[in-house]
């Protein structure tokens, strides 16, 4: 624990919080749950690979600004873009697994709050899903990932622009809070970009079947889907599925493992 210790105590105000347990060990970072004060927080300290793997903690800094001026997340109590240093508010709540978005209120429930994100001002550089793809496609430099990559690259060239709306962009079920209130929490990847890539990470990261898939769309477009609006939803499905493959190859490389501290 020595490394958070050191962390907090440089940070005002926070110099005598406890570290009273780890929450996570990913890819990116490690996160925390801390005392301080009397009050819980989450300690988030990245690792080498957040820069790799392309993460814009400016970007996401602005992002959270705006999500917690309309009610969408906590405002954080430190945020050290350079060093890769976040604390933010802890909230209570269970994070919902696949189980919870098979039930379509509950799939009606998260349609209204994507809503209310996409209706913000998009703040910040745009998330280029492709570009991503690209990126992870060169740093694995093999055939199978060259593949995926132009797999989601066929996928992405079915999918009209549209005008970018402020997206989370990584919601998966560990990602959505229950508490006092449906909450969304990490929002690391969060961006301007097309809203059909959050539904689409709902539907294909949890393989919900057509009906439900077709029921969230329904939910969040207030009305019966057309037909267009659900092939744009099924070729970002095959983009997202291309992207997730990716993804799963590059964090599990020799270059994403851990080092030891």
């Amino acid at each position: 624990m020595s490394a958070p210790l050191d962390i907090l105590a440089s940070i005002p105000g926070f110099a005598g919080a406890t570290v009273e347990t780890r929450l996570s060990a990913g890819p990116t970072n490690d996160s925390y749950e801390i005392l301080s004060r009397g009050e819980r927080c989450v300690l988030r300290i990245d690792r080498p690979e957040a820069a790799r793997l392309g993460l814009d903690r400016g970007r996401e800094r602005r992002v959270i600004e705006a999500a917690a001026q309309a009610g969408l997340a906590p405002a954080p109590d430190w945020h050290d873009t350079e060093a890769g240093v976040l604390i933010r508010p802890y909230i209570p709540g269970r994070a919902w697994s696949r189980s919870d978005l098979l039930n379509p209120k509950n799939l009606e429930r998260l349609a209204a709050v994507l809503l209310r994100l996409h209706a913000l001002n998009p703040v910040g550089p745009h998330f280029d899903p492709l570009a991503a793809a690209v990126r992870y496609a060169e740093q694995l430099d093999s055939g199978a990932a060259r593949a995926l990559c132009l797999d989601a690259a066929r996928a992405f060239k079915d999918i009209e622009p549209v005008a970018p709306v402020l997206c989370h962009n990584d919601l998966v079920c560990q990602n959505i809070l229950e508490g006092e209130s449906l909450a969304l929490i990490d929002w690391e990847y969060a961006a301007a970009g097309d809203p059909f890539f959050d539904l689409a990470i709902v539907v294909a990261h949890h393989d919900l079947k057509p009906k439900l898939a077709q029921h969230f769309l329904g939910a969040y477009l207030q009305r019966e889907p057309r037909q267009a609006e659900i092939w744009r939803l099924a070729a970002q499905c095959r983009f997202y599925r291309a992207l997730l493959k990716l993804w799963n190859l590059r964090v599990e490389g020799p270059e994403s493992r851990p080092r030891p501290r």
